[in-house]
C-alpha cells in the first residue's frame, strides 16, 4: 500500500476520529473543530468530503451523516515513516532523540514496551 498523503488540516479531522474510536456526525466534528479553528462548516465538508475520496474514512448515513475512519493511526504512521524515513523506524525514533523529542520517560517506556516484546501499551 503506497502512503496516503493528508493534509495537516486533514489530520486534524483524522485526529478527532481516531482519538473518539467511534463513528462521529458532522456536528460533532465540526463543534470539536470549532474549539480549535475558524473553519467553516463548508470548509469542514470539504474536508470530510476529500478525506472520503481518499479512502480514509467511510460515511454512513445513519439519522446522520456518520464518518468512521477507513485506516488507523497506526497505518497512516506507518506511512509517514515510509515517506520521511524510508520505512524505518529506527531512523524515525533516531531524529526524535536526537532532537530532544523524547524524554527520559519516554525512553524508559520504549525500552520496557521492546524488552516485552510489545505487548505493554
Amino acid at each position: 500500500m503506497s502512503p496516503i498523503k493528508i493534509s495537516n488540516a486533514e489530520l486534524e479531522v483524522m485526529c478527532i476520529l481516531w482519538r473518539e474510536r467511534r463513528p462521529l456526525s458532522f456536528l460533532e466534528i465540526r463543534k470539536e473543530l470549532e474549539t480549535k479553528t475558524t473553519w467553516s462548516k463548508s470548509t469542514i465538508q470539504t474536508l470530510l468530503v476529500r478525506l472520503r475520496d481518499k479512502g480514509v474514512i467511510s460515511a454512513q448515513f445513519q439519522h446522520a451523516m456518520m464518518y468512521s475512519p477507513s485506516i488507523t493511526e497506526d497505518e497512516y504512521m506507518q506511512g509517514f515513516i515510509d515517506i520521511l524515513f524510508d520505512g524505518s523506524a529506527k531512523s524515525y525514533v533516531t531524529s526524535l532523540c536526537r532532537n530532544g523529542k523524547l524524554s527520559d520517560k519516554d525512553i524508559d517506556e520504549l525500552k520496557a514496551f521492546l524488552e516485552t516484546g510489545g505487548d505493554s501499551e
